[in-house]
């Protein structure tokens, strides 16, 4: 079972953004690349641009291998988290957390649990 945590945009004529809280191992194998992927464009642009400062500083050497695989290890293991600032910078507000098998099942369980939440973030056109 993975927790969801679960963000809503302010217009409301979308469905929620649900974000895993585990490690990410699309992250975990690619890095800074694998946050852009996922659309954390801000913080992989930034792990980018530590990468390349870390490829300057350090080269080739034989601490090279540790921090690059530590940093890849961090931003595996953080990845959830720097989604959600993402999403917060983005101007989504957290909703309700959820507990699920995966990502269907989660917003499923949201949607049983929270049934005010489909009648408050429906279309206008269905309201």
């Amino acid at each position: 079972m993975t927790t969801y945590s679960s963000w809503f945009r302010a217009e409301g004529n979308r469905p929620p953004v649900l974000v895993a809280e585990r490690l990410s191992w699309r992250v975990l194998i690619l890095g800074w690349l694998g946050l852009v992927l996922q659309g954390s464009w801000i913080a992989g642009l930034l792990a980018g641009a530590a990468s390349l400062i870390l490829t300057l500083v350090v080269g080739h050497t034989a601490l090279a291998v540790p921090l690059w695989l530590g940093m890849h290890l961090a931003l595996g293991l953080c990845a959830a988290d720097i989604r959600e600032w993402e999403l917060r910078l983005n101007g989504l507000t957290a909703g309700p957390v959820v507990l699920a098998r995966g990502r269907d099942a989660a917003l499923l369980r949201l949607l049983d649990r929270h049934p005010e939440i489909a009648t408050r973030h429906r279309p206008a056109a269905e309201a």
